[in-house]
């Protein structure tokens, strides 16, 4: 689509521009209001006048249809859930197919975001009020039992407001509703270097043998850890044992360290979201409560702890990864109690675990998440 051109009744500002390979985006206006648009570079929904024999486009239109059905399940629990809570989440307003194309269109904003880096520099209180608002926007969507799917600062971007710190939550492309991802596993893409350890094994399963039912909210927490270790310390989690990925370090039973030294509580938080086993992982009400509970004065942990995060040891039965097929895990679970139910993840032991069991294969070798530097 070019600018000038009309779709949907959505006029087109600017010429569309691929994005991160899967999707071209612009903007557009409709009744005198701009907004984002999109359009999925796939599926392609197959037309009469579509190459390919009668079998094969049936299967294409089946696909296509199981998209379809996807995205607009998610909208419309979202939209629905999201009328009055101020906007946090900037999910799709409209979604419609135009010939062989998708495309979904969402609120305008400002997506530009404070760097983690200038975050880590904040006084503790301002970072922890960002980490409060994030975390905010997330319990929205895990509420309604959804996952993500594709954390990361990008899409979480920040704005400092008059009375603190509003954080959006924005890209819903990747989510889908808990125990319950696309059948099609490469269907679900997400960002490597943020992928839980269970996110990756589904995606990498070649012969799709592992269940959507390992897939949960606990994924997302999973990778808010690493987005907290961001926000805290300025980087990523610092991996030992030659590890490009926290997942595969993790996975592997390594230990992690972090750039600067944090606040006990901080760092004991972000070892227990960044469990090997998600169901040692808090959960999203949890992650708050326990952020409600850190004062600004509270005292720095040790400088060069690097433990490995709860439930990871170098001999770890539960394994994520080549030929380990990955235990169910019991997804989100309501929360209970005051915040004093958060000391519970401040000193929890490694959990007992089965033994592995073989499975196929993985895919990914077109996906940049090499295991060691």
């Amino acid at each position: 689509m070019l600018k000038g051109e009309v779709i949907n009744g959505y006029r087109i500002l600017e010429d569309f521009k691929v994005a991160g390979g899967m999707s071209k985006i612009s903007f557009a206006e409709k009744g005198g209001k701009t907004y984002f648009i999109k359009e999925f570079l796939a599926p392609k929904y197959p037309t009469l006048d579509s190459p390919g024999s009668e079998k094969t486009k049936e299967k294409k239109r089946k696909a296509c249809d199981e998209f379809e059905k996807h995205h607009r399940e998610l909208n419309n629990a979202i939209g629905k859930c999201c009328a009055g809570t101020g906007g946090n989440l900037i999910y799709s307003i409209d979604f419609f197919r135009n010939g062989t194309s998708y495309y979904k269109v969402t609120e305008k904003i400002d997506i530009s975001t404070l760097p983690c880096e200038n975050i880590a520099r904040l006084p503790l209180e301002k970072i922890l009020l960002i980490a409060k608002s994030a975390v905010h926007s997330i319990k929205i969507l895990h509420g309604l039992k959804i996952v993500h799917g594709d954390l990361k600062p990008d899409n979480l971007p920040i704005k400092e407001a008059m009375r603190g710190y509003i954080v959006k939550l924005i890209d819903f492309d990747d989510s889908y509703f808990e125990c319950n991802p696309p059948s099609d596993h490469e269907n679900l893409v997400g960002t490597p270097e943020y992928y839980s350890p269970e996110q990756a094994a589904y995606i990498m399963d070649e012969d799709e043998e592992i269940s959507g039912n390992t897939l949960t909210c606990k994924s997302d927490i999973f990778t808010l850890g690493i987005i907290f270790s961001e926000y805290f310390s300025g980087e990523k989690p610092v991996l030992s044992g030659g590890h490009k990925n926290t997942w595969t370090c993790i996975n592997d039973g390594k230990s992690i360290s972090f750039k600067k030294a944090l606040p006990a509580k901080v760092e004991n938080l972000i070892r227990s979201m960044l469990s090997l086993n998600p169901n040692n992982r808090p959960s999203i009400s949890e992650v708050f409560n326990i952020l409600k509970d850190i004062k600004p004065e509270d005292t720095v942990a040790r400088s060069g702890d690097t433990k490995p995060p709860v439930g990871t040891t170098k001999k770890l039965g539960l394994r994520f990864g080549p030929g380990i097929k990955p235990t169910e895990s019991k997804g989100i679970e309501p929360v209970t109690g005051d915040v004093g139910d958060s000391k519970r993840f401040e000193s929890t032991p490694p959990p007992s675990v089965e033994k592995p069991v073989k499975s196929s294969g993985l895919r990914g070798s077109g996906l940049k998440i090499a295991d060691k530097k």
